[in-house]
Formats: C-alpha cells, structure tokens, sequence
C-alpha cells in the first residue's frame, strides 16, 4: 500500500483520484495554502509517505484573470514544494500534473519529446514548473494531461461550459478544431498507474483519438435534446496525444469510457 500525500483540496481530478483510490492507498489530503510553505512543512512533518502528487493550482481560466496569482500558485509554489522535498533524508516519488498546453500544434499524434511551444500564461508556467523539477529533483514523474471530462465537473471546462451555453440557447463560437479528451476516470487511473509503478520521466495522459469540437457539441445538444446554436470559424488546430509511452506501462481503459461520451 502506498502512503501518499496529495494537495489541491478544490481541483476536479484530485477529488476524483482521492475518492477512486482512497481505499487502495493511504492518502493524506493537504487542504491548505499551497503557497505557505511553511504550513505545509508543519503538516508534513509527522506524516510517512512514500509519494507527493501535485494536483493544486489556478485553472487555465483563472491564470487569464490573475497573472500575477498565477505565477505564485503555479510556478514559485511548486519551486517550494521541490526545494523542501529535497531536504528530506528520504525523498518521496513526486508526481506533477501538467498539460498539453505546453505542446505546440500539430497535425500528427504528439510524443513526448514535441516541440514545446505555450500558447498563453498558463501553459508557459507548466512548461516552467516542468524545467525546474526536472533540474532540481531526481525522483519525479511529469504527466501532461490532454482534454479531461467527467460527471460534476465545473464550469470552467470546456464540457460544462457547453452544456451551459446550448441549455441558455446561447451562440457557440467554435472552429473545425481537433482535441483529445480521456474520462477523468481513466485519467486518475493512469496516475494510480504511475504511482504503483514509480515511473520516472514525462508520459502523455490521453485517449490517442481525435475528436472534433464541433461533433461534441452536437453529441452533448441531442442528449440534451436541444438544438445547438454554432458559428463555426475557419481556423484549424489540432492537439491529440501519442499514448505509446503510457501504453508501455499496461494501462488499460474502461471500455464504455476510452471513447468521448456522456
């Protein structure tokens, strides 16, 4: 049984691995302040643990309101957090929850060693998180997570965002764009994955498929039984994961949620 430390009290997919796996690990949840680190260092100190998982950190949407929130929560924190852990006589696994918004576009599945190329704040603080854990810290496992969905979660993804949109028959701006989205079930699972195994480098969380914004759009309107209201754009990109890597290490997907649906 492995004895892990989580933090991110309010983030959607910590709750979800919390209460998928609880039973399966000792987990012990950090509900504070990620950055007092001086608060995490007092609830750690009486604590064994063998694994920190980082889920905590402003959204993608946040990061556009409060740059300068940002950059304490997802970047100087975390430099925190891997300074303190490298104190310890014994130095846990520590896995990081990044994005593939650190990814460049591109037409043809991504690997992990892609071109790096952010598109905006958040996306350039991951990138930077990621740098420094991988100079700074030798026991760690960087997972950048493509398009997640699930049950409850909160609008600011972009399947609640949607699904709020086409019930207030409002006009959804959308372009001929391509993405990877992976169940937050199957999502947590492969992070259990890499806890169990102690897998060390950077590994690609996605379901390997390319799935339009504009068919789900149509998909969440006729479970809704509604009739969406699209303008779409000309603009293309398209950002969808090569899951080879993750593969390698057995993961295997629930059948009824590898694919997108509701």
């Amino acid at each position: 049984m492995k004895k892990i430390i989580i933090n991110g009290y309010n983030s959607y997919i910590g709750n979800n691995f919390y209460n998928k796996f609880k039973k399966k690990n000792k987990i012990y949840y950090y509900k504070g302040d990620i950055n007092q680190i001086s608060n995490l260092k007092k609830y750690l100190k009486n604590k064994k643990f063998d694994t920190f998982v980082h889920f905590a950190g402003l959204s993608r949407s946040k990061c556009l309101i409060n740059k300068m929130k940002c950059l304490k929560s997802n970047y100087y924190a975390i430099k925190k957090i891997i300074n303190y852990l490298n104190t310890l006589d014994k130095k846990p696994y520590f896995i990081f929850i990044s994005s593939s918004h650190v990814y460049k576009f591109s037409s043809k599945k991504i690997k992990e060693n892609f071109l790096r190329k952010p598109r905006d704040r958040y996306g350039v603080l991951k990138l930077k998180s990621e740098n420094y854990i991988i100079k700074n810290y030798k026991k760690h496992c960087i997972l950048r997570l493509f398009n997640v969905y699930g049950k409850n979660q909160p609008e600011s993804y972009f399947v609640p965002d949607l699904k709020k949109k086409i019930s207030l028959d409002q006009i959804i701006h959308i372009d001929n764009s391509v993405r990877d989205f992976l169940n937050v079930n199957n999502v947590v699972k492969a992070i259990n994955l890499m806890v169990q195994k102690n897998v060390i480098g950077t590994v690609n969380i996605g379901s390997g498929r390319a799935t339009k914004l504009k068919s789900i759009i149509n998909k969440i309107a006729f479970k809704m039984r509604k009739k969406p209201k699209i303008k779409l754009l000309k603009k293309k990109t398209q950002l969808v994961a090569n899951i080879s890597l993750l593969k390698s290490y057995g993961i295997k997907f629930v059948k009824n949620e590898k694919n997108f649906n509701f």
